[in-house]
């Protein structure tokens, strides 16, 4: 029966390009290794950085979002007119500097290293978010574009929901510094897919 039929429709409509598998896959371990950690940064901030406040915490989340707009402007008009193995060459360049930046929260001692660690991770996810859903949007199969995004949102999110839960646990258990090391562990897993594409 199963052989015959998935959801009522044959399991060969449910065959996706190795490409959009690859994010899907990527962008699973991306956020993962970003929601394990980061919505525990204000407590860590006004816990662990001596002398930090509630309002330096938040002011780290602009300083991750301006760099971040600045590189993705940057990396779009870069990657006008790239080939697939720029984008992701650019892709995992980009998600290095983010795993460099969780290395960078797990050892910061006062709150401008803190504030350094979100700009990179501003450029590492600036430099790669444009390339990385170039490459997923180009390589959509046909009639089937919203079951794949929905796929990807679904096992993102799914993802998301147990990092968070996993988070909680592991800085209350380990400390802040072994989980920012597990998320940079994560984020460097969710380059692998794309590394089977450059080399």
């Amino acid at each position: 029966m199963l052989k015959e039929s998935f959801l009522g429709r044959n399991p060969s409509h449910f065959v996706i390009n190795p490409i959009v598998k690859a994010y899907i896959v990527s962008e699973s371990f991306l956020w993962s290794g970003w929601y394990l950690a980061i919505p525990l940064l204000s407590i860590f901030v006004v816990k662990y950085i001596p002398g930090s406040t509630i309002e330096q915490a938040g002011f780290s989340f602009s300083v991750y979002f301006v760099s971040r707009v600045i590189f993705e402007l940057i990396s779009g008009r870069y990657l006008k007119g790239s080939t697939d193995k720029q984008k992701f060459s650019i892709t995992i360049v980009g998600m290095i500097c983010t795993s460099l930046a969780y290395l960078g929260m797990a050892f910061s001692a006062n709150i401008m290293h803190v504030y350094f660690s979100f700009a990179i991770a501003g450029v590492g996810l600036g430099l790669a978010t444009p390339a990385k859903n170039s490459l997923f949007s180009v390589h959509l199969d046909k009639n089937k574009e919203s079951t794949e995004w929905s796929l990807a949102d679904g096992a993102q999110f799914t993802c998301i929901a147990l990092a968070t839960a996993l988070g909680g646990f592991i800085a209350n258990t380990f400390g802040f510094q072994v989980l920012f090391l597990i998320a940079a562990i994560i984020n460097l897993i969710a380059t692998i897919p794309y590394l089977l594409y450059v080399f």
